[in-house]
């Protein structure tokens, strides 16, 4: 069975909080590391966003409990998602649902470091929505995020203007137009 975060005629961020608290308390363990404890602490943060970004939490909940996954694994994808807006600041405005998804799954298990540092080019937009189309395996896509930051920091760890950063995630989405994945996973 496929059980949902909220029930489709009857949701609200505050009963999704509630929901994502339920869970979290049922089954401790979900929350693998002190990071995602972290992440799950800023939850409540969502009764204070904007109406209109609570329609789009809400639309993003609705859009991952359409997934045949664990209830568990939909409340860490919205743990993960609070935590890169508490923690990265993201305009979930700037981003479509499929996009969402990926980064909550990319960054479910990562540090807040990791979040703060990866983002600029793993949260692209444009470098998110090249790498969907690429591949619908969840893994793959992520192998492909954690390649391309690699190769960021390998091959431009120096730098440091949006200008540069732009051309290079440019150059990055023209590859993964013209290359199978495995070439870029290596």
């Amino acid at each position: 069975m496929n059980e949902k975060l909220l029930d489709v005629n009857d949701t609200s961020v505050e009963k999704l909080v509630k929901r994502i608290n339920e869970i979290v308390g049922e089954k401790f363990s979900v929350l693998d590391e002190e990071n995602d404890i972290e992440k799950w602490n800023t939850v409540p943060k969502l009764l204070l966003i904007s109406d209109e970004s609570k329609n789009r939490v809400l639309s993003f909940v609705e859009f991952i409990d359409s997934m045949f996954v664990s209830l568990e694994e939909k409340a860490m994808y919205v743990i993960s998602l609070c935590g890169l807006l508490e923690f990265a600041n993201i305009s979930l405005e700037d981003y479509d649902d499929g996009s969402l998804f990926t980064m909550a799954d990319y960054y479910q298990n990562s540090s807040i470091e990791e979040i703060k540092n990866t983002l600029p080019i793993v949260g692209n937009k444009e470098l998110l929505l090249a790498v969907r189309k690429k591949t619908l395996d969840l893994d793959v896509r992520k192998k492909l995020l954690q390649a391309i930051f690699n190769r960021f920091i390998t091959d431009h760890k120096n730098i440091t203007n949006q200008k540069d950063i732009s051309n290079f995630i440019e150059n990055v989405i023209k590859e993964l137009e013209e290359k199978d994945y495995y070439d870029l996973i290596k």
